[in-house]
């Protein structure tokens, strides 16, 4: 099955909905051609650039900074689509269609095969904040996701054997003690551990980019030097 190489924080439907359906969603195949990760010179002038940006001060998490995740995650869990994209770190879009990125979060509760009963999320940990000489800042961030999936259509996931074939390939990515499924009552339960980077710009507006494996190959086309040298 082609889908969106979107990567959203939870790309969760693609993997179940993959395991039983022959539906095919339209790929931009141009989205990650021609990528040129940031060369980051060794040169005495360079060098010197990067001290300019090293860290002017540290400070403990703030509440102002987790109510700004809260916001963010209060947006993931409802799906707003268009609040999501406003949130989310802006160069991102340099590599991902912007609206390939809103169109497939909609379609997580747009499906006629499966229905969201519920999405809830909670913060485990923020670090302190980074702040840099040029009025930036940056942070990282842990969740924990739970979403309760329902089978609405009735042949979907219809036989003992294809349930069976679901919860292998789940327990295989996520994890036997993060897998419930019900077989009465044809829900899926997905317990997940996120990350998310948090970068505050010039503004003072924070941005919010998902830190996955996956992302992670985009990173130095779009995060500045003084970042990725901070990335735990």
């Amino acid at each position: 099955m082609r889908t969106y190489n979107l990567l959203l924080l939870s790309p969760i439907l693609i993997v179940f909905i993959a395991c039983n359906s022959s539906d095919k969603v339209k790929v931009d195949e141009n989205v990650t051609q021609n990528l040129h990760p940031r060369k980051v010179e060794k040169s005495t002038e360079t060098n010197a650039i990067n001290k300019t940006n090293e860290i002017t001060e540290i400070t403990t998490t703030s509440s102002s900074i987790k109510q700004e995740l809260e916001n963010y995650l209060n947006a993931l869990s409802s799906f707003q689509s268009y609040s999501i994209v406003e949130m989310t770190y802006p160069r991102l879009f340099e590599v991902i269609s912007k609206e390939h990125f809103r169109q497939y979060m909609e379609s997580m509760t747009n499906a006629n095969k499966i229905q969201i009963q519920s999405y809830t999320t909670n913060i485990t940990n923020v670090s302190e904040v980074t702040h840099f000489t040029n009025n930036t800042a940056f942070a990282q961030a842990e969740y924990e996701s739970n979403i309760v999936i329902a089978f609405i259509d009735e042949q979907l996931y219809n036989s003992k054997d294809k349930i069976d074939f679901l919860y292998d390939a789940l327990v295989h990515k996520y994890g036997k003690e993060n897998i419930q499924i019900d077989k009465n009552m044809r829900t899926l339960t997905i317990k997940r551990l996120e990350k998310l980077l948090m970068i505050q710009n010039e503004m003072g507006e924070w941005k919010f980019l998902g830190d996955n494996v996956k992302y992670r190959k985009y990173y130095p086309t779009i995060l500045p030097y003084e970042i990725l040298q901070r990335l735990n």
